[in-house]
């Protein structure tokens, strides 16, 4: 009897275990986006000596501010698509009254995960070159 009983929860045991290949497989996982995306056109905008004004004008307000130092800025960016890996990133602007003095950043380049078939331009079609299109008379 204690036989079939240590046999039925290793069974149970191994059975549960398994659990996460089949979540990670099969349940869907929402994507979580937290923080500022902060790609690269952006941060090339910003240039030494710009007001704070004009850093949050191009980049948007940040994410979080130091409290004992108020002149460093923090944009954070956290992205889980769901079911890969974890990417997060930190751009740091430090200020010098209301002027910037320096900017630091890590892993700025990557693309953005959520983004899956990114917008690529068609070239028009020829109604469009000739004025050749056609729309339905209205009527008032």
């Amino acid at each position: 009897m204690t036989i079939k009983k240590i046999l039925a929860s290793l069974a149970i045991t191994f059975s549960l275990s398994g659990c996460s290949y089949l979540y990670n497989t099969f349940v869907y996982q929402i994507d979580v986006v937290q923080g500022n995306y902060v790609d690269d056109k952006k941060l090339a905008q910003v240039e030494l000596g710009m007001t704070q004004q004009q850093i949050v004008f191009v980049l948007g307000s940040p994410m979080l501010i130091d409290q004992f130092n108020t002149s460093k800025w923090y944009y954070i960016r956290y992205i889980k698509p769901g079911g890969e890996p974890i990417q997060q990133s930190q751009i740091l602007l430090t200020f010098d009254g209301n002027k910037l003095t320096s900017i630091t950043s890590d892993n700025i380049d990557q693309e953005n995960p959520l983004i899956k078939n990114p917008k690529v331009k068609k070239e028009p079609n020829e109604a469009t070159q000739t004025g050749d299109t056609k729309v339905a008379p209205t009527t008032e």
